[in-house]
């Protein structure tokens, strides 16, 4: 049984093949802690391997990854924000958004706690 690393490769693969020739373009957001950096990187990488062309202006990107904390508040804050700027975008051009870590940290320990 192939481990969860060499199937993550096998999908870049496949990708990277029904990519080929497109030129596409991302985009990607961290925000909050330095773990989130570290996960952009790594983030990047995989995209790159997949055929996508880093780009800083969003307006060109067809796929845009914002990386947030689940922990600070204002990155939370910045997320929806940027996501709302997003919606023509995706409407008009269909932009591929993902979103990473993105879970209410508070429910998980409040209801640990209670």
């Amino acid at each position: 049984m192939k481990n969860e690393i060499d199937k993550q490769y096998e999908y870049m693969e496949k990708v990277s093949k029904i990519n080929s020739n497109q030129n596409l373009l991302y985009s990607i957001f961290t925000m909050g802690c330095q773990l989130n950096e570290n996960d952009s990187e790594k983030i990047c990488g995989m995209l790159e391997k997949m055929g996508y062309i880093k780009t800083e202006d969003i307006k060109q990107a067809d796929f845009v990854v914002f990386n947030t904390c689940c922990v600070r508040e204002n990155a939370e804050d910045k997320l929806f924000g940027k996501i709302g700027e997003m919606k023509k975008q995706k409407q008009q051009k269909g932009t591929i958004l993902a979103i990473g870590r993105m879970y209410d940290a508070r429910k998980t320990y409040y209801s640990k706690t209670s």
